[in-house]
């Protein structure tokens, strides 16, 4: 175990962003325009809309952050990231910002990178709409998460109810809450997007 974290280590000192080219992607996809596709064996390219910056991580199985870095708005085309120092396993390359997540699964197996899009998560910032008066409807864009959470806090940051819903859309009646500001945080566990709203009656 002691030689695995070093190796970690080691991998972490010496890794970098390790191109910045100026290919682009014919097809970048996904809610924030990323594309996650393999470059060469065991390495991997993220193409990045020009114009946002993204926080990008890889995270093995068990939920350790390997790499943490950021891709600048200026950046244009793709980022290439070296993963021969990592052994067989499971990982998962995230990126996003306030408006977006993403996590693509990747696996490592016989010296190779696989990249599964079927093992793509996506989920975009919730949209909150007043349905009738002090009731919220929440819709969270999203593919391939299974469950999200709900938390509403009052001004004073006092937690006032929670829930977990599955699918797009959730309802909430609020009408029963004193006025004023409440934040809504919505999202999976693995992200979460905050949105303020008033209520008055």
């Amino acid at each position: 175990m002691k030689q695995f974290r070093l190796s970690i280590a080691v991998l972490l000192s010496a890794w970098g962003l390790a191109g910045m080219g100026d290919a682009k992607a014919d097809n970048v996809s996904g809610m924030g325009g990323v594309k996650v596709e393999k470059s060469e064996q065991k390495k991997v390219r993220v193409y990045t809309q020009s114009g946002n910056s993204v926080d990008v991580a890889i995270i093995d199985a068990d939920g350790n952050v390997l790499y943490r870095g950021l891709i600048s708005k200026s950046t244009k085309g793709a980022t290439s990231f070296n993963l021969n120092n990592l052994p067989d396993g499971q990982y998962f390359l995230t990126a996003g910002n306030n408006a977006w997540w993403m996590s693509q699964g990747l696996t490592i197996k016989a010296n190779a990178v696989n990249i599964d899009a079927r093992n793509l998560k996506e989920v975009a910032q919730p949209i909150l709409t007043t349905y009738e008066k002090n009731k919220v409807e929440v819709t969270l864009p999203a593919r391939n998460v299974d469950e999200a959470n709900v938390a509403i806090y009052d001004a004073q940051n006092v937690l006032v109810q929670t829930d977990t819903f599955k699918g797009a859309t959730r309802r909430f009646d609020l009408s029963a809450l004193p006025d004023g500001a409440y934040t809504f945080v919505v999202g999976p566990d693995q992200k979460q997007f905050v949105t303020r709203i008033d209520i008055r009656h």
